[in-house]
């Protein structure tokens, strides 16, 4: 082989690897930051396809533009009232500003964004959840507190190159050494709270109950008074009827009254002692006769 073919061949080598170290390519879900000599040079590249610096001096660092899930360590918080937590946190974020976060981040990896996500994390719920009683975290008040925890982390990262886009609270157990002692005093409220309960439900019983005694009471006052109104009516009506009735044949009217008056008058122990002429008997004495 020639020198010059030696030559050319050594420069076309040499060529590839000043190529291949000039030219570096960024996928769709990484951004880069190229730094020369440890110092990072604008702009950012967050679009994909290949990109070019200067070979030697110049290196490239990614970072993702995806979210990135971060799960902080036990935090222990002391609320309002006095109740020690621990609490467990979790934080979605993602790096949109990747100049700021390797300004900012030391180190500038997902490793130094937890180292300072933690402490911020921390310090954030420790501040909000201090001013909280406990029982507000079990109530419907949990999702002000958790917003008011997300604004916090929001503006202690915003320097950092971060956007948060939530934080949560995973879990929230009391320290073993308090549990028994909490576990009474949550005992003892909710014994308080059911009898008062009751004693409110029994006492709206008793009203229900005599409401339901008076209602009945005046429903069957009003139900008698007609009733008697009806039967007055109808006993008018009969009367009328029946003197109608027995006005066309007076002779039959007072036989019948007199048959009413014997069964009611002469029972099974009933002794009368008449003349056979009384007037009462009259009508027996008369069909007596006329049998014979």
């Amino acid at each position: 082989m020639s020198p010059r073919s030696l030559l050319l061949m050594l420069s076309a080598a040499a060529g590839v690897f000043v190529f291949n170290s000039s030219v570096f390519i960024v996928d769709q879900v990484h951004q880069a930051v190229v730094l020369q000599f440890g110092e990072a040079k604008e702009p950012v590249h967050n679009t994909p396809g290949l990109k070019f610096k200067l070979p030697f001096i110049q290196e490239v660092t990614y970072y993702e533009k995806r979210i990135i899930d971060y799960d902080s360590d036990p935090i222990s918080v002391m609320t309002v009232d006095q109740k020690r937590l621990n609490v467990d946190a979790y934080v979605r974020y993602r790096i949109i500003d990747a100049l700021a976060f390797f300004r900012s981040v030391s180190p500038s990896n997902e490793k130094g964004a937890r180292m300072r996500l933690d402490a911020i994390v921390s310090s954030s719920i420790k501040n909000v959840l201090g001013k909280v009683e406990l029982g507000k975290l079990l109530s419907s008040e949990r999702v002000s507190i958790m917003k008011q925890i997300k604004e916090e982390v929001t503006i202690l990262s915003k320097s950092l190159g971060l956007e948060i886009v939530d934080v949560r609270i995973i879990r929230t157990e009391l320290p073993t050494e308090n549990r028994p002692a909490v576990f009474d005093r949550m005992n003892s409220i909710l014994i308080r709270t059911a009898k008062q309960n009751r004693a409110e439900g029994d006492e709206k019983a008793r009203g229900i109950r005599a409401n339901a005694e008076r209602e009945r009471a005046v429903l069957l006052a009003e139900a008698q008074q007609k009733a008697q109104g009806i039967r007055g009516k109808g006993d008018a009506s009969a009367m009328e009827i029946t003197n109608k009735a027995f006005g066309v044949d007076i002779e039959f009217y007072n036989f019948y009254r007199s048959l009413e008056s014997y069964r009611q008058t002469m029972q099974s122990e009933t002794s009368m002692v008449l003349s056979s002429e009384h007037p009462y008997l009259a009508h027996l004495s008369h069909a007596a006769k006329s049998h014979h």
